[in-house]
């Protein structure tokens, strides 16, 4: 792990017209809020945190090759984590049963809390929860997954199952999990004793999604992102350098889990309920196309697919039901037409690249 964290340096800077529009993007966002409506807002919001979780694929599918459908299992387990503390701490006049006991929990004979749901009633171990339950999740999966040097399809059938597994096993415990209908009506965020509103809620959303995004970019442009590149294009040689590929594999997985699970646990507070719809094949499928249709290897194409596909499906819903099929459209176009994305759109001067033969100097 030291080899790797040894790469994480030596990022090159944004070329400067990307810095403007970036720039110019974020002036549009922030101001957005004050212009447009409260359920517009509320969507742009989810639909930023929808393209946050495509940039946590896109770390792993994009610039390591490596396709995953679990990246869903990885949020609703950070949405969990949130949902457990906002739904724990309702007063006792909100919760029809009185007490601390969940009324699901109720519902289904439960009369304590369990001990393992417990310490979720403090705010610290919530934060902490919502980042470490779906990273060391990942981190198990994953090191079982590259130290046995599993690879190729047979990495995108294991998450498939794990993601069909978990779907069935937290639906089947309904008096933890809430079963079908998950945690609803839960409490609103409070911080620092204050209630946050639903533009403050955007406005943290909008924070997170920026410093991910910025975050990501530092990373991936470091020697760290040139070797995951690397690896993507060929592991054997990338091995035969010297390098631990697992190593590599490990980490960037087990990151791209904990800000899934960040993006989950902030869904929570902004649309009130998490459940076990969120683990399933179908969402992992969705995350797989905002990466698909915005572009592989990009980290804003996730983000734009997540958007326009969104306002699409939300535009779309109102005439008819089956927007599914449009976005099915729209996906098939992507892929005949634009095999790289919608961002291959955008003159390739402007994104900088790196050279994968640079390895050989380094």
């Amino acid at each position: 792990m030291a080899q790797v964290i040894g790469q994480i340096q030596q990022s090159n800077f944004i070329p400067k017209k990307w810095q403007l529009i970036n720039l110019a993007a974020l002036l549009i966002f922030i101001v957005f809020p004050f212009v447009a409506g409260t359920f517009q807002t509320n969507l742009m919001a989810k639909l930023l945190l929808f393209g946050t979780l495509g940039v946590s694929l896109d770390l792993v599918w994009g610039f390591t090759g490596i396709l995953s459908f679990a990246h869903g299992v990885f949020f609703t387990l950070g949405g969990y984590a949130m949902a457990y503390y906002l739904k724990l701490n309702l007063s006792a006049t909100a919760n029809n049963y009185g007490g601390t006991v969940p009324d699901f929990m109720v519902w289904n004979g439960l009369k304590e809390l369990p001990w393992f749901i417990a310490p979720l009633q403090s705010f610290p171990v919530a934060i902490v929860a919502m980042v470490a339950i779906p990273a060391g999740f990942a981190y198990a999966i994953g090191w079982f997954i590259f130290r046995s040097k599993v690879s190729g399809v047979y990495i995108t059938v294991i998450t498939l199952a794990i993601a069909s597994a978990l779907t069935t096993f937290f639906v089947s415990q309904q008096a933890y999990t809430g079963g079908t209908n998950g945690i609803t009506d839960v409490s609103k965020l409070i911080l620092f004793g204050l209630v946050v509103p639903p533009i403050g809620i955007y406005f943290i959303i909008l924070t997170f999604a920026t410093l991910t995004i910025a975050g990501s970019w530092w990373l991936t442009k470091s020697n760290f992102g040139l070797i995951l590149r690397s690896i993507k294009e060929n592991e054997q040689r990338i091995s035969y350098l010297g390098y631990d590929v697992a190593s590599f594999k490990i980490f960037i997985w087990t990151l791209s889990a904990a800000i899934a699970g960040i993006a989950g646990g902030l869904f929570v507070p902004l649309n009130n309920f998490i459940s076990p719809v969120y683990l399933g094949v179908a969402f992992g499928t969705q995350i797989v196309i905002w990466v698909a249709v915005g572009g592989r290897g990009t980290l804003f194409g996730p983000v734009i697919a997540a958007i326009l596909l969104g306002q699409i499906q939300n535009s779309v819903d109102r005439i008819t039901q089956d927007w599914q099929l449009i976005v099915g459209v729209i996906l098939m176009l992507v892929v005949l037409f634009l095999p790289d994305g919608l961002m291959s759109l955008l003159p390739k001067q402007l994104m900088g690249s790196n050279n994968p033969n640079k390895l050989e100097r380094m």
